[in-house]
């Protein structure tokens, strides 16, 4: 492998989750310093590549284990529980370890710095989760998807709640969201999403939907509770689709998704 050069931005860090092996292919090596990877399995036992800052979860200064059931969200949660570890930096970002990032080069990340509060890193059309049918149904505890109350409208009587504000499902039909708790925002954003999800962390409301812990359902509700934040706040921002070779399902992808991504890498080669 070649040598490391020292960071040119200085202004973001970006927290990639794994468990698993890495894919050293998948950053730019010019932009490793900007880049934090977040073990969150004691028990990995993979070789990392050389060159790549690793930290464990676990080892953070203020650890607060919440559990795998809240999967990337339990570092979403740590990462804004642990003010030193953006304590210099200006944007935020989080990725998956099954996430290829090739595409994102030192200019690149200085463009969004400059132009942007917030890249959607895995955009998808609102109707489309919608209509998975996704629960939040009290009355249908351990059940993942069906007819009854979709996580969305809890998500927007939440997000009503906290704000005073009146949306509706028809300011979300037509969007493209965020999912997979995957983007990169501006630091003082992060921190005010976090205001918001945190205290349905730690007051479990989550879990009433998934008592047996069959899914692990809580990280997914998370991720569009991120989605409908990022979405009502009109954020100055870009989808910037990068590749996801989900480990166990493909549900999300679709050919439109697919489409974009050859078309991003013909215009960043």
């Amino acid at each position: 492998m070649g040598q490391i050069k020292k960071s040119v931005i200085n202004k973001s860090k970006i927290f990639v989750v794994f468990h698993n092996e890495l894919v050293a292919e998948y950053y730019d090596r010019e932009l490793l310093a900007e880049y934090l990877f977040i073990n969150v399995s004691p028990s990995n036992r993979s070789e990392y590549p050389s060159g790549f800052n690793i930290i464990n979860q676990y080892d953070f200064d203020k650890f607060k284990p919440i559990g795998k059931i809240y999967t990337e969200s339990e570092v979403l949660y740590n990462v804004f529980k642990n003010p030193y570890l953006t304590a210099d930096v200006d944007f935020v970002g989080f990725l998956q370890y099954d996430i290829d990032s090739t595409n994102i080069s030192v200019p690149l990340l200085s463009e969004w710095e400059t132009n942007y509060e917030h890249i959607n890193f895995q955009p998808y059309k609102f109707d489309v989760d919608y209509n998975q049918k996704i629960l939040m149904d009290k009355t249908q505890p351990n059940k993942r998807k069906g007819s009854g109350v979709n996580c969305y409208n809890v998500i927007l009587e939440d997000y009503n709640e906290f704000y005073g504000t009146k949306f509706t499902l028809d300011d979300l039909r037509g969007k493209t969201i965020n999912l997979c708790s995957s983007f990169f925002l501006k630091k003082s954003l992060f921190v005010e999403m976090m205001d918001f999800v945190t205290p349905l962390i730690e007051n479990k409301k989550l879990e009433a939907f998934d008592p047996d812990r069959k899914y692990r359902i809580q990280g997914g509700l998370l991720e569009r509770y991120y989605a409908v934040w990022l979405s009502l706040h009109n954020l100055n921002d870009l989808s910037f689709n990068l590749d996801h070779f989900f480990a166990e399902s493909k549900i999300q992808d679709s050919i439109f998704n697919k489409l974009v991504r050859r078309i991003q890498r013909l215009f960043n080669k």
